[in-house]
């Protein structure tokens, strides 16, 4: 079930204060905004955008990439692109990204390389 979208002219803070929403929102707009300049009812319109509006969103590799995927698939329900229930899954996909993030060992100190000596020098 889809959120009732809000207009694009609302949520123009919000896009402007994060990029990886201004990057999802610059892809739907143009299919959401066609959609309704012919008349479509909002929810169809948003419908229509949302496959754009995903392929959009950050990937889940990186802190920062997670974030920004948290932010996206949120003010993706607020606008009418992400149902509650694909909601639900993409978040549990960033819990997991995250998860794993912790998990992973801690990097090791790369041991320095040893002198090579030459044959000259040892035998000094």
């Amino acid at each position: 079930m889809l959120m009732h979208p809000s207009a694009p002219s609302e949520l123009s803070v919000a896009v402007s204060t994060n990029n990886a929403i201004a990057r999802c929102r610059k892809a739907w707009d143009p299919v959401y905004n066609a959609a309704i300049a012919k008349g479509k009812h909002r929810l169809t319109a948003a419908r229509q955008a949302a496959p754009l509006y995903r392929d959009a969103m950050p990937p889940l590799d990186g802190a920062q990439n997670i974030l920004d995927f948290i932010a996206c698939t949120a003010h993706g329900v607020l606008i009418g692109s992400i149902d509650l229930k694909e909601a639900s899954r993409l978040l549990y996909a960033a819990q997991v990204a995250l998860a794993s993030m912790r998990n992973q060992p801690a990097p090791r100190n790369p041991i320095p390389p040893e002198k090579n000596f030459s044959l000259s020098e040892n035998a000094l």
